[in-house]
């Protein structure tokens, strides 16, 4: 059994998505396996992809059709061998020592280890850059000194330490995360009807909870997601979709939906 999986679910950011893997290199080692999950691809991307030279072999499952964030993270669970299965983004460069931290976090316990997410912008010639030099300490420090917490990150600190598990259980996320892959699998992993944008990791992470595993947050496993354009329209409509179905799904319990609603409502108003 390996130590650990990177579970890495893609669709057609291959210029983010090698700048991640590029990030992984110096941390993957024979105890370390990278699943990228390629969720409805072009051949053109999975063309340039099998070109990219890298210090580690990837596994690689295809979707030809894109199947969803929830079908696609799965897929990667089912064939991960590691131990910790760690959720990683195609847009989010990890800290230099990001594994290692993961693994580290899941010592003396049942844990959901949630990390900090910082947000940085570049256009593409930087990023084509950035991966040609293989990221340098100088280049991580010009990409930690230009990013910025997520905001009212203060606000959000005091928020867990007055509301525990009811708040950390419903602002569970995936793009730098980690959990067991036996609790995984007990859970029965992320729902697949929540199809679309928001929710499966919220509803993921609720059922952790509830299954006795702990929800931790360690702001030092950083990684920093590199902003892209969005249609916002959509993911809001999608969102509200998918908040009414786990609303629904955890019908009975006040004090978490009463939670989600007011966290909802806070970021969609």
């Amino acid at each position: 059994m390996k130590k650990a999986s990177i579970v890495i679910p893609t669709m057609n950011k291959l210029s983010r998505l090698r700048l991640i893997l590029k990030a992984l290199e110096s941390q993957v080692d024979e105890t370390v396996e990278v699943i990228v999950i390629f969720d409805g691809c072009s051949e053109k991307v999975l063309c340039d992809f099998k070109k990219l030279k890298l210090g580690f072999e990837t596994i690689q499952i295809i979707h030809s059709e894109n199947v969803g964030r929830s079908k696609a993270r799965n897929s990667g669970i089912l064939k991960a061998s590691g131990e910790i299965v760690i959720f990683l983004d195609d847009d989010r460069i990890p800290c230099s020592d990001f594994i290692s931290k993961h693994v580290m976090s899941h010592k003396n316990g049942r844990f959901a280890i949630v990390g900090q997410r910082n947000n940085v912008e570049y256009p593409e010639e930087v990023l084509e850059q950035f991966y040609l030099n293989g990221l340098t300490e100088s280049d991580y420090r010009r990409i930690d000194g230009d990013s910025i917490p997520e905001p009212y990150e203060p606000a959000k600190k005091i928020a867990r330490l007055i509301f525990g598990q009811l708040i950390e259980r419903i602002t569970f996320s995936t793009g730098n995360s980690s959990a067991r892959r036996q609790d995984l699998i007990a859970v029965n992993m992320f729902d697949e009807n929540f199809t679309g944008w928001g929710l499966e990791d919220t509803d993921l992470g609720y059922r952790l909870g509830k299954s006795g595993v702990k929800i931790k947050r360690n702001f030092s496993i950083v990684n920093y997601h590199l902003v892209h354009p969005v249609n916002k329209s959509q993911q809001s409509s999608e969102n509200q979709k998918n908040f009414e179905y786990f609303l629904r799904k955890i019908k009975g319990d006040k004090a978490s939906i009463w939670m989600a609603k007011f966290l909802n409502k806070l970021i969609y108003r």
